[in-house]
């Protein structure tokens, strides 16, 4: 379990004091010429010296909690180990023509360096909206301080390219924005492609490659003087917020994974650092459906006047509802890319209790307009206040779907709820129909079926051992190199290293 929780500047030293045992984001303030400058910061518990920061800047009328919630750096930062700061800009806005944000970004690397001891050669400015446009703008202005810089969905009008360095740039933009044209932001980005020396790109026409729900594609611009690289990564269809879509492009995935590659002395990919687990799609297992950690492929969605939190606690999904809707699916908790194989019989099974007895109604369903329902009927269950595992059968009388979701619409009650320990698997059609919502008494025997995969989500193969020794032998059987891969269990994953 990663353990956070969101400080006020009051609560600071309290979490200092106890930060060997819980990471946490904290609330800090600064003296910049006179004026006083706040930020959110996150560093890993116990973080080591000469680690990387990143600093990524909200969008003009937003603010670093706004950016905080909508990057989830937290995950990466904890496995890779780094420090993310999110500055707020006075007046929800960042002075992208002048120095006085470029001073507060000095002051930050100046502070995180006192407090943390970072690799000031691995310093990485990244930023939404107005925020990318200050990344331009620092770039330009400090650019022999910043070893890259992850501009989404902004650019500076009109400026020009100017680094005191050959700058690292990957840049995000939705086709559809319509805040910040995409084609002006496009352009720009080619004249720091040109500014750079770089030579002709090259385009990826569906990027992540493999992943076919993506609707993102790739252009790269490589043989640029001083190693240095230029990357615009296009999103069809996206309009104007921070995609961390698990259909196609997670924007803090993609930012970590191009930026750790360079640092002021030059391009120096960090072997140390393992890439962040890609989910994988077209998979026809629930993924994260034990809630080690995170809720990572699992979406809360509010329709109406309904109003609801969620978030993972000793590891399971705890359901906070304030208000409900006309309807269930008016708080849905969803997982999707599953695939689904029309006439194939499948189990689904849960773990769940309440505050007090409350209705929970669960549905397969296609994760587009119309949403028809895979269901004969919607399925109702009587939640206690006891966990208790709840199952039902159903066959895919449809065509074959390869991104279907499993929801749950818990908008019947505002009665707080806990999710745990969901599953979907294939079985044989079964002799007589199992009567829905009916409580399994009996532990689930332990699976011995493993998958496994690379770390960029790509299937390897699958297996059945008994033991870790067999699990290796297996494994390696499936590899082509020695590394760390991801194995599934279950709903389970984790990772191993396997040697050749």
């Amino acid at each position: 379990m990663f353990c956070r929780k969101l400080l006020t500047a009051a609560a600071v030293f309290s979490a200092v004091a106890t930060s060997g045992f819980c990471a946490s984001v904290q609330t800090q303030n600064l003296n910049v010429n006179g004026s006083n400058r706040n930020m959110m910061v996150y560093a890993p518990t116990n973080i080591e010296k000469d680690r990387p920061l990143i600093i990524q800047m909200h969008g003009m009328n937003q603010d670093a909690k706004y950016q905080h919630d909508a990057a989830k750096w937290e995950e990466i930062a904890d496995t890779a180990r780094f420090v993310v700061v999110f500055p707020n800009g006075e007046n929800k806005s960042w002075d992208i023509s002048g120095d006085k944000d470029v001073n507060f970004l000095k002051a930050i690397i100046s502070e995180m360096n006192t407090k943390y001891g970072i690799d000031k050669k691995r310093v990485y400015v990244s930023g939404f909206s107005m925020g990318g446009m200050m990344s331009y703008h620092a770039a330009n202005k400090m650019g022999d301080m910043i070893a890259a810089i992850a501009p989404c969905s902004g650019y500076p009008f009109g400026a020009g390219a100017s680094s005191k360095r050959m700058m690292p740039i990957i840049h995000t933009h939705g086709t559809t924005d319509d805040v910040v044209g995409y084609s002006g932001g496009a352009d720009y980005v080619k004249k720091w492609a040109n500014y750079e020396g770089c030579g002709a790109s090259e385009k990826i026409s569906q990027y992540p490659v493999g992943r076919t729900s993506s609707q993102a594609s790739l252009e790269v611009w490589t043989g640029c003087k001083d190693n240095s690289e230029v990357r615009l990564m296009t999103i069809a269809g996206k309009g104007h917020w921070y995609s961390m879509d698990l259909a196609s492009v997670n924007t803090s995935d993609e930012i970590w994974n191009f930026v750790k590659r360079f640092s002021l002395d030059g391009a120096t990919a960090d072997p140390s650092i393992e890439p962040p687990f890609v989910e994988p799609t077209n998979r026809d297992e629930i993924y994260n459906g034990g809630f080690d950690s995170t809720a990572n492929a699992w979406t809360l969605q509010t329709h109406g006047d309904a109003s609801a939190t969620g978030a993972v606690k000793d590891g399971a999904y705890n359901f906070n509802i304030s208000a409900v809707g006309a309807q269930p699916y008016t708080v849905q908790l969803i997982q999707h890319n599953l695939h689904l194989e029309k006439d194939q019989w499948y189990e689904i099974s849960f773990d769940a209790s309440a505050a007090a007895a409350r209705k929970l109604e669960v549905n397969v369903e296609q994760h587009e307009d119309p949403w028809a329902s895979y269901l004969a009927e919607k399925q109702n269950f009587d939640i206690g206040t006891s966990a208790k595992t709840y199952t039902f059968q159903f066959q895919m009388t449809a065509a074959t779907d390869t991104n279907s979701r499993l929801s749950f619409n818990a908008g019947s009650d505002a009665v707080n709820m806990t999710l745990d320990n969901v599953s979907i698997k294939k079985i044989s059609a079964p002799e007589q129909a199992q009567v829905i919502g009916s409580s399994l008494n009996g532990a689930a025997l332990a699976s011995r079926q493993y998958s496994i995969y690379s770390l960029s989500g790509e299937f390897l193969g699958k297996f059945r051992a008994s033991n870790s020794m067999e699990l290796q032998d297996k494994a390696k059987a499936l590899v082509k190199k020695s590394g760390v891969y991801m194995v599934r269990s279950g709903s389970t994953f984790k990772k191993v290293h396997v040697g050749k």
